[in-house]
């Protein structure tokens, strides 16, 4: 009977990290000083190609069973046109009839407000800059 509750016990899964453990590795990794290092280079390494793409022209190195590297200069906001406002504050202010008339004339249209999708994210900023 005894192998079969250590049978029972070693079968149970275990159990995985908390999220306060998970955090608390993210931070102990960052903090190592080759890690730290490395992390520093790479993104010395990005400020170095954007800063090339500036002259070059947007780019992509493929490195075959590997993957790929890609960079592109900065680009400023720009105009593409004008487009029609609708003053919402004002909107609320004339009458339901002249709403309806305006909409039936289709000069306004009422869409749905969507707000983009968000993917997530999880960022690691360290306090103290690890001993060297």
């Amino acid at each position: 009977m005894a192998a079969i509750a250590a049978v029972r016990k070693s079968a149970k899964p275990a159990k995985p990290p908390s999220r306060r453990d998970l955090c608390q590795e993210l931070l102990d990794i960052a903090r190592k000083p080759e890690i730290a290092e490395a992390l520093s280079r790479m993104e010395a390494i990005k400020s170095l190609l954007k800063e090339q793409s500036k002259t070059d022209g947007k780019f992509r190195e493929e490195f075959p069973g590997i993957g790929y590297v890609s960079a592109s200069p900065p680009a400023p906001s720009q105009i593409n046109g004008e487009e029609p406002k609708l003053s919402v504050a004002n909107w609320m202010l004339i009458r339901e009839s002249q709403r309806v008339k305006l909409l039936e004339q289709g000069l306004v249209t009422i869409e749905p407000i969507v707000k983009a999708a968000f993917y997530g994210r999880v960022d690691v900023k360290l306090h103290t800059t690890p001993a060297s």
